[in-house]
């Protein structure tokens, strides 16, 4: 019997791995919705930017501007955006500086506008203007300018609900030292604060203005707004939402999902970022097949000393009750995932670790996980495929039988 298999190439890393999965057991392949694209991004960034009022002003009356860059698509949009909002300035005789982020691609050179990139090492400085329960030390360059203009991509997270352009000034342009503080035992804190807590941050800081942009499948920009943060990610949340998720109507026996190639699969602490869009698509009792290349190995060392213990979730999460711990959470969704389903971690950590300290199944190629899965599950298995599941939260329409759960 001739068996036609589908390829399908997920990222990992900077780079793309295939799995080949037999047509007649493959249930779906889940990607982010498609959309009309923006015409021509740089004529609606021009039109957005000129028709604000207020950022016009602003402009006006700014010695200084620092334009914070993001991911956003492709170094060629990048470049044009982040030019579009310096002709916007090019009437102000003050400095312009460009700050690039973790998440930014280099964009160039702009002219006599200074380009910075932050680091661990950059100067900070406290931002007394947020008044909360840790000091937010922020990028000097940052804090000491009068305008300030952040670009980049808004899209889900699948713990804290949506990162990206909502994260470019609190924890992106902050110290290591004020970045921890935040998520690490914090008595009283939950998930939802986090995200608050960010978004607070940044709309602390007076002439704040952002340029963010949703993205489709294709990397396409779908949707952009302008204007002060919040109204921002209020215009962008109805895009977003819209382009991830993905009905489905039964779950699979074994889901492969790619994390989503750099960065997302940096650690294995940021790709278990991830594992939920998996986990809604799979069968309780069904095997989860994770491509994350992991170069940076297993991330955070909170993360691997929350894993390592080895304890019941339960007790886990009674901790977190008391003293939040953002890696020590992640820890624990591990821990509980693996109570459920079988895991199995395609990446470029160590079997020893990958087997004995996090407790998932370890493969060398996303085939031979996914053929050891179907030994597993049986020969009758459906397979879900999730190429790249930083975009994608599958949602289930119907209820399903208790026997199929």
């Amino acid at each position: 019997m001739l068996i036609t298999l589908v390829e399908v190439w997920l990222p990992y890393g900077r780079s793309e791995i295939p799995v080949r999965v037999p047509e007649e057991r493959l249930l779906d392949i889940l990607r982010a919705e498609s959309a009309n694209p923006v015409d021509d991004p740089v004529a609606e960034a021009e039109r957005l930017l000129h028709s604000n009022e207020q950022f016009q002003e602003a402009t006006n009356n700014a010695p200084s501007a620092a334009i914070v860059l993001g991911s956003c698509g492709s170094q060629q949009l990048a470049a044009d955006l982040t030019q579009t909002v310096l002709n916007q300035l090019s009437h102000s005789q003050g400095s312009r500086t460009i700050i690039l982020t973790d998440e930014a691609v280099d964009a160039g050179e702009f002219g006599d506008a200074k380009v910075l990139k932050h680091t661990s090492k950059s100067e900070s400085t406290p931002f007394t203007e947020f008044h909360g329960a840790f000091t937010s030390d922020i990028d000097s360059a940052f804090v000491k300018s009068d305008l300030r203009i952040l670009i980049g991509e808004l899209r889900l997270h699948h713990f804290l609900g949506y990162s990206g352009l909502c994260d470019l000034v609190f924890p992106q342009l902050a110290s290591d030292a004020s970045a921890r503080s935040q998520i690490a035992d914090r008595p009283g804190v939950t998930l939802d604060n986090l995200h608050k807590e960010r978004v607070e941050i940044a709309t602390s800081f007076h002439d704040l203005f952002a340029l963010g942009l949703a993205f489709d499948s294709e990397m396409r920009p779908a949707s952009m707004a302008f204007g002060g943060i919040s109204d921002c990610l209020t215009n962008l949340t109805p895009s977003v939402d819209k382009l991830h998720s993905r009905s489905i109507t039964k779950r699979a026996d074994i889901v492969v999902m790619g994390v989503g190639g750099f960065p997302f699969d940096d650690s294995l602490s940021r790709a278990v970022e991830t594992i939920p869009a998996g986990l809604n698509a799979l069968k309780k009792g069904g095997t989860l097949i994770v491509a994350a290349e992991c170069g940076k190995g297993h991330g955070d060392t909170e993360f691997y000393d929350w894993s390592s213990e080895h304890k019941e979730p339960r007790h886990l999460e009674t901790r977190l009750r008391h003293r939040f711990n953002y890696n020590g959470f992640k820890a624990s969704f591990l821990s509980r995932t693996l109570q459920a389903h079988r895991v199995c971690l395609v990446s470029t950590i160590p079997d020893y670790y990958v087997e004995n300290t996090f407790n998932m199944k370890s493969a060398t190629t996303v085939n031979a996980a996914l053929h050891n899965a179907q030994r597993t599950q049986g020969s009758d298995s459906t397979i879900t495929v999730i190429p790249n599941a930083s975009k994608v939260v599958p949602k289930l329409l119907e209820p399903q039988n208790s026997n199929t759960l």
